[in-house]
């Protein structure tokens, strides 16, 4: 039975609390893969660049928080006036509170928030709302049609939404994700009152290859069987050393296809999850 939103709350609930339970320290909090960390940051903040998004100097808002993964990001690259952490589980917030309360320079403020609530109002209109990974974990129409709305309700003037979407031709239910279509997601933002500005291809092998239409069996399994052999490969007993120049090799290979690939093909079309950039319409 594939999962709703109400289980994945469940899930994530326990999942950061034991991870905060356990992590020693701050790299204990990092569960994102190298691979695609050392593709996807400089892009985004490339991107950020590119289109003027005021990161540092603006307000920012991360959705679905978690362990902190965006928060460090935003802390680490640039020197917001305000970034604002929300997630919808209690354990995440309780985290962020503790650990990032206090960072040089940047006022902080994390609270528990519901983007599917229709009386959401998180007090401020923001430059940039940064959305990894969370869209795709709303299935039910309903909560994701307000989702879009909230979203579009605290976008300041010029503000943009940065997004990852997959945007295969056709939508697809997985166990975790509803992955919708390119046109679902052009339909839904303009609901909305936004528009797809920007589509960047970030990762090919750093998640589910959802980008691509078909079975599993097929040309899907074949990248699947990629990232297992990757996944192999970081898990084996190494040095160091070994580490870095596996995790340097295999980000030079995808970034390499990258390049090659945004040649030749729309980034919409390519197999990978893409960086969606929404703005007011």
């Amino acid at each position: 039975m594939p999962l709703m939103q109400d289980d994945i709350r469940k899930h994530y609930e326990q999942a950061w609390k034991q991870m905060d339970d356990k992590a020693q320290d701050e790299a204990s909090l990092v569960y994102s893969n190298p691979i695609e960390d050392g593709i996807l940051y400089p892009l985004y903040e490339q991107l950020l660049n590119d289109m003027k998004i005021p990161a540092t100097g603006g307000k920012v808002l991360d959705v679905g928080a978690g362990s902190g993964r965006w928060i460090r990001f935003f802390t680490q690259r640039f020197t917001p006036a305000l970034l604002m952490g929300v997630d919808f589980t209690q354990a995440s917030i309780e985290l962020l509170k503790r650990r990032y309360a206090n960072v040089a320079g940047i006022k902080t403020a994390f609270r528990t928030a519901d983007l599917t609530d229709p009386s959401l109002d998180l007090g401020e209109k923001f430059d940039l709302i940064n959305v990894m990974n969370v869209l795709f974990h709303i299935p039910e129409p309903d909560r994701f049609t307000v989702a879009m709305k909230n979203l579009a309700n605290h976008l300041a003037p010029d503000g943009r939404v940065v997004t990852t979407e997959y945007m295969p031709r056709q939508s697809l239910r997985t166990n975790w994700m509803l992955v919708r279509s390119r046109y679902e997601m052009e339909s839904a933002a303009a609901a909305a009152g936004m528009r797809i500005a920007v589509i960047k291809a970030s990762c090919f092998y750093g998640n589910d290859p959802m980008g691509i239409d078909g079975p599993d069996a097929g040309l899907r399994q074949q990248f699947n069987n990629v990232r297992g052999g990757i996944k192999q490969v970081l898990d084996m007993q190494m040095n160091d050393q070994v580490r870095q120049f596996f995790v340097k090799f295999l980000t030079d290979v995808e970034s390499s296809m990258l390049n090659f690939c945004a040649e030749r093909i729309a980034e919409v079309d390519m197999p990978s999850q893409k960086l969606v950039v929404l703005a007011a319409a």
